[in-house]
């Protein structure tokens, strides 16, 4: 026993705390691709877009806060059921319902709540009744895709961090002074944070809706993605960092598909992933400033990827429009944070 030790501690040591999380992120979202296109569930490409979320957390995933999870998501699916039944058909009801409730998720967001749990529940809720608008039978098929593209990605999520599970955790030293614990933030902030972020969202909801604009729904998805960025609002670098970041998946896009193009593989598309995911990923975990750019380029080619490959529409054509459309959402999102921004302060002054 004592002979082995060593060895299976210099095992344990092979990898930099970096790799391992850059292994499992690339990993994870690889295995969530390949399952997502190959099963191909009703908007299955969103599954590895939103898993990269919990992939790249510093925590591991615990059994409660999973099943936890699955649970929301399957009753924000039940409900955006209900909504596509009794109120969709009714435009006075339904806009200023739909707005409270998005005000409502912003406002947990901005009081601490899990921007990844807040993410899918506006999906699930943006998503069913713009699909229900023409298509009501189809909302439960989606519904139903949803809930199981949450319970695929959590057990993907516990598969990668058991294949590349961390390192024990040093010692804990002195504990952090209360001083330097960032305060949490007043009903004020939450306030306004959530009007801002409302502000920005729910005008393209009500366009969307008044248009019955299903054929844009990866429009309204990426600015409901984009919404949960952290410090978009009144952060000039965080919005040319979001349309950089953007810029750069784009690009990626086009080189995968054309690649895919020359070799039309579905392996191919796997590796290509997975290619995508180690030089993204290492990246992202590189500890630079410019990191978090590589992980919002990861996420933009999975969605166009994912979307695309997964569309009965001409492919060549659809990334081309898919690339146009996230950066149409791109554009939007950080004009508009901006200018409310803008606003803001002249009032102030």
């Amino acid at each position: 026993m004592s002979a082995d030790a060593p060895t299976v501690a210099l095992h344990r040591g092979i990898l930099l705390p970096q790799d391992r999380r850059t292994l499992r992120y690339a990993v994870g979202a690889t295995i969530a691709m390949a399952i997502a296109l190959g099963v191909g569930w009703p908007l299955s490409y969103l599954t590895p877009v939103l898993s990269l979320g919990f992939l790249a957390a510093p925590a591991r995933l615990e059994l409660k806060a999973g099943l936890g999870f699955v649970s929301v998501v399957a009753a924000a699916c039940l409900a955006g059921l209900v909504l596509v039944e009794f109120l969709l058909p009714f435009p006075l009801v339904y806009l200023p319902f739909i707005g409270l409730v998005l005000f409502r998720l912003f406002y947990a967001k901005a009081g601490g709540a899990s921007p990844l749990v807040v993410m899918w529940l506006m999906i699930a809720l943006l998503v069913l009744p713009l699909v229900g608008m023409q298509m009501p039978e189809i909302a439960f098929l989606v519904a139903a895709g949803l809930v199981f593209g949450a319970a695929m990605m959590v057990l993907l999520v516990w598969l990668t961090w058991a294949m590349f599970p961390d390192p024990p955790a040093p010692v804990a030293g002195s504990p952090v002074p209360a001083a330097l614990v960032a305060p949490p933030p007043t009903n004020a902030v939450k306030l306004r944070n959530a009007l801002l972020s409302v502000t920005v969202v729910f005008p393209a909801v009500a366009v969307f809706y008044t248009m019955q604009w299903t054929g844009g729904i990866l429009i309204l998805v990426f600015i409901a993605i984009l919404s949960m960025q952290p410090g978009v609002a009144g952060n000039l670098k965080m919005g040319l960092a979001l349309i950089t970041g953007n810029i750069l998946g784009g690009i990626a896009s086009v080189l995968f598909y054309e690649t895919l193009v020359m070799v039309p593989s579905f392996p191919l598309m796997i590796l290509l992933t997975l290619l995508c995911g180690l030089s993204f990923g290492r990246q992202l975990f590189s500890g630079k400033k410019s990191g978090p750019l590589f992980g919002m380029a990861f996420s933009t080619v999975l969605l166009i990827i994912g979307s695309t490959t997964s569309s009965t529409d001409d492919a060549g054509n659809a990334v081309i429009v898919r690339v146009l459309q996230m950066m149409i959402a791109v554009i939007y999102v950080v004009a508009a944070f901006g200018l409310l921004e803008r606003l803001s302060r002249r009032r102030k002054a």
